[in-house]
């Protein structure tokens, strides 16, 4: 019997794998430099590159996890999500930072999980308890 996703959760979904594209493109930017991409961070933009790219892969495996119903595909998304927030000023070295599409996404993210992490968990519950 094939389940039906919620809503939220195909949102959601789709948001980790866009963040899992926008890394690799990042991590590959950064390899390339392309666009002169290194001048515009401050710190060595070998530590973004490894660190966008793992994160990029835990992203996906976030989207893995939300497939097979896997509720700590939602607490990843949601670390993962503020990781990517704070790393943005990390990177800008600014609290007045460009807000670049990184950003907004990592802030849908993590909105839409506030408001219905509780109710996907319950639907979840819910089809695994047979009572939907």
């Amino acid at each position: 019997m094939k389940r039906k996703t919620s809503f939220p959760l195909a949102i959601l979904m789709i948001l980790s794998l866009e963040k899992f594209v926008q890394h690799m493109y990042v991590t590959y930017a950064f390899m390339e430099d392309l666009g002169n991409i290194r001048q515009f961070v401050t710190l060595d933009y070998r530590i973004f590159m490894i660190s966008g790219f793992l994160v990029g892969l835990l992203f996906l495996v976030s989207f893995v996890l939300m497939v097979r119903r896997n509720r700590s595909g939602l607490n990843l998304l949601l670390g993962l999500a503020l990781f990517d927030f704070i790393g943005e000023f990390v990177a800008q070295g600014t609290l007045f930072i460009a807000i670049p599409l990184s950003f907004i996404v990592a802030s849908l993210i993590i909105v839409v999980l506030l408001v219905t992490k509780n109710s996907l968990v319950q639907e979840d519950e819910a089809l695994h308890s047979g009572t939907n």
